[in-house]
């Protein structure tokens, strides 16, 4: 079990860098009973430890797209993940501006899970 002191600890940790700790840090908010489950900041602490390549973060991260607890896309670009979801995100407001039909932001999420699911 995790004491206050030792998650303070943890996370002066994984704000200067350790990426061990980032991904510790993501596991608390996503899976612990005693801290606060939150989603966001689990993606958070997760993809600072995956851009920097490590690769728990990295299966992580797969793992909560996967159980459809991240969506890429939003209706709003600000919410966005990525900078690929932001960028098409604005091609498909661009696109609907000018009349044309497309798949709205839960049709995308769907099809996103369903190919990284390999289906």
């Amino acid at each position: 079990m995790m004491t206050i002191e030792n998650v303070e600890q943890l996370l002066q940790q994984a704000k200067q860098g350790d990426v061990q700790a980032q991904n510790n840090l993501g596991l608390l908010y996503l899976n612990d009973d005693n801290l606060a489950k939150d989603i966001e900041q689990a993606w958070y602490w997760f993809n600072e430890a995956a851009k920097k390549g490590f690769e728990k973060a990295r299966l992580n991260l797969g793992k909560m797209y996967q159980k459809g607890l991240i969506k890429d896309f939003s209706d709003e670009p600000e919410n966005a993940k990525t900078p690929l979801a932001r960028r098409l995100l604005q091609f498909r407001k661009e696109a609907l501006a000018k009349g044309m039909p497309l798949l709205n932001s839960d049709e995308i999420n769907e099809e996103v899970r369903r190919r990284r699911a390999g289906y």
